[in-house]
């Protein structure tokens, strides 16, 4: 059976991916445990050493990283070097943000963050580093996720322009569901807002 591992299992939207996961193995990583989530196993630890994710990357077939805010990149690489070093083969989906290559057509502001260089800066780096990890990997990046936003996600191809268009955190959770389960989108960089 298929084991997905997600990492930051402790945010709801990726508690929303685990609870529609139902035909494969789901684990979970959070640095402090959390309760009440009805998933396989769930790994906890220091979130920036590699050592902490052995474990947890073992004999999985699918990563969902839903590292967000400062020091995903810091993260990510901790995870590469366990994927290294336990020698896992694996696929990798990445939740990004939109706005890295100056693709969105208006401003935009990150919920949280107060350096918008540094953050796409680091942003930048973990998505370099799951592309130079020469494994499978679908990046999506959503403008913003906003749970009164309604409608269908529309997928935006990487060098396209971006409408500045938020799009929910329930039709960002199908887009990543299908990913995980379909790789419709290998090797892709993909900007996900609402129709």
């Amino acid at each position: 059976m298929t084991r997905c591992l997600i990492l930051g299992i402790d945010h709801p939207v990726a508690q929303q991916i685990a609870e529609q996961l139902t035909d494969i193995t789901v684990v979970g990583f959070a640095e402090a445990p959390v309760a009440g989530l009805s998933i396989a196993e769930q790994f906890n630890g220091d979130a920036r050493k590699a050592n902490t994710y052995l474990d947890a990357v073992t004999d999985v077939d699918v990563i969902y990283s839903d590292f967000i805010g400062m020091d995903v990149d810091w993260k990510l690489e901790a995870v590469f070097a366990a994927i290294r070093e336990t020698g896992t083969q694996c696929r990798t989906v990445m939740r990004s943000v939109a706005g890295i290559d100056n693709e969105v057509t208006a401003p935009l502001t990150y919920a949280g963050i107060t350096d918008t260089d540094e953050f796409l800066k680091q942003q930048r780096y973990a998505i370099k580093i799951v592309d130079e990890a020469e494994l499978p990997y679908t990046i999506l990046r959503p403008v913003a996720l906003d749970p009164a936003a309604s409608g269908a996600a529309q997928l935006i191809n990487e060098g396209a322009p971006v409408p500045a268009t938020p799009v929910s955190e329930t039709a960002f959770v199908s887009v990543v569901v299908d990913e995980i389960l379909h790789s419709t989108h290998l090797n892709q960089s993909i900007a996900v807002v609402s129709q």
